[in-house]
């Protein structure tokens, strides 16, 4: 999947938050320093698996790595690898159809999908098509 977010982000908050350097978080994750310093300064595109290997990494949601707005009433008690698949499936049909999302936009519809997953309830493949069919109505209503 190559869908990436070139929104700032907060891995060095977070990093620092926890006492961890930036080489110790790169060998968490395995990649080298100078890359882990090209992923917290945002020059370096962050895909949907670098958010969920820093996640881990660091144990935050995925939401919390990109800053997304959502309700902490929501994120609490949520699936966080739901809401990351959503999330990451909204991040790749905006890449294949090239529209751009917001953080507001990207908050409100994984919401809207993850809410949709949960009380359909919907299959991977249904929820994936709802992201994607979403993101193809933006590109329609933005034209």
């Amino acid at each position: 999947m190559k869908s990436t977010v070139n929104q700032k982000n907060r891995i060095k908050q977070l990093r620092n938050e926890r006492g961890i350097s930036s080489r110790e978080l790169a060998k968490m994750v395995g990649t080298s320093a100078p890359h882990m310093s090209r992923l917290e300064r945002g020059l370096s595109p962050l895909s949907i698996e670098w958010i969920a290997k820093l996640s881990g990494a660091l144990k935050v949601g995925s939401h919390e790595i990109i800053d997304l707005p959502f309700d902490r009433k929501f994120t609490g008690k949520c699936d966080d690898a739901l809401l990351g698949s959503a999330l990451g499936w909204l991040m790749e049909a905006s890449d294949k159809y090239g529209v751009k999302l917001s953080r507001q936009d990207l908050s409100k519809w994984a919401s809207y999908v993850y809410k949709e997953a949960v009380e359909q309830p919907l299959d991977f493949k249904r929820t994936k098509y709802l992201a994607f069919t979403i993101v193809q109505v933006i590109r329609q209503v933005k034209r």
